[in-house]
């Protein structure tokens, strides 16, 4: 004999308008524990929107087709003669957390060309971007990347400064190659600076991408960087520290097994092989009239 105790399946879920949400608690208990779902301090009956299911341990709130007034902390509170045990699940239209694509070592010395992708169901408005240089006893950093104290250095990348190609594939995936750089701030090589991208066009894929070239970096250094997501319900999480590496000479990627050729130059090169071809041909009807 026990009260309840509750664990949640994921104490976020993310969901979009119109969508269907599920939110699960496992309960266990003796005795058998009732179990009931609020949202902030209202008690969620059964409706045609609010399917609540019990299968055994599982609890489960389904919503229907999302309204943006249904996103919120629900409780999931199981109760019995021995106590009263309640955990919160959060359903939230904001961004997943972003996760980085690009290699962790650059082809230059001075730049560096990172990535990412996000999860989300409604359009990416903008990202902000965070990095510094890596020096001996770099803190790592939980829920921000304010932890050591240092001064944060803001940039913006304008639609005035915006050099994007559009990709298509199975999400959609924007590519800075210009950034805005405030050049009137000194500021250490290890403090924190972040670049304000605003995602443009929209994407309505559930998973979007971005890159941006990082310029002005230092020869064979190791970097930190970190990126947030915003869409119309605010601000995602951070994302997981990435560290990227310069490096020390600039490499240009080069196929020396393959040559190309633009068609101008080609057909120069033909015509003249047709030229040399007819020539030898003359040369050997001549030598034949002679032979005779």
């Amino acid at each position: 004999m026990y009260p309840p105790e509750i664990s949640v399946e994921n104490p976020i879920v993310y969901s979009g308008e119109g969508q269907e949400a599920m939110l699960v608690c496992i309960v266990h208990g003796e005795s058998q524990p009732e179990v009931l779902w609020h949202k902030d301090t209202m008690q969620i009956d059964q409706t045609e929107r609010h399917v609540i299911e019990n299968r055994g341990a599982r609890h489960t709130l389904i919503i229907r087709k999302v309204h943006p007034q249904d996103f919120g902390n629900y409780s999931c509170i199981a109760d019995n003669q021995l106590g009263k045990t309640r955990k919160t699940v959060t359903l939230t239209g904001k961004p997943k957390v972003a996760v980085f694509r690009s290699v962790p070592n650059s082809q230059w010395k001075d730049k560096y060309n990172i990535s990412w992708i996000v999860d989300s169901h409604s359009p990416i408005e903008e990202f902000k971007l965070y990095y510094r240089q890596v020096d001996g006893d770099t803190i790592q950093t939980q829920d921000g990347v304010f932890l050591d104290g240092r001064k944060m250095h803001h940039s913006y990348a304008g639609d005035n400064m915006l050099d994007y190609n559009r990709k298509i594939n199975s999400y959609d995936s924007y590519s800075y190659n210009n950034g805005y750089h405030n050049l009137h701030h000194k500021w250490s090589k290890t403090d924190w600076r972040d670049i304000v991208l605003p995602a443009f066009p929209y994407s309505h894929h559930y998973t979007q991408g971005m890159s941006y070239l990082i310029r002005g970096l230092e020869p064979d250094q190791q970097y930190e960087a970190q990126v947030q997501s915003r869409n119309r319900y605010g601000w995602s999480e951070f994302s997981e520290s990435f560290l990227f590496t310069t490096s020390n000479t600039d490499t240009e990627i080069r196929d020396l097994s393959v040559t190309h050729y633009s068609s101008s130059r080609a057909s120069v090169i033909f015509a003249s092989e047709i030229r040399c071809l007819l020539g030898a041909l003359a040369l050997v009807a001549v030598c034949r009239l002679v032979s005779f």
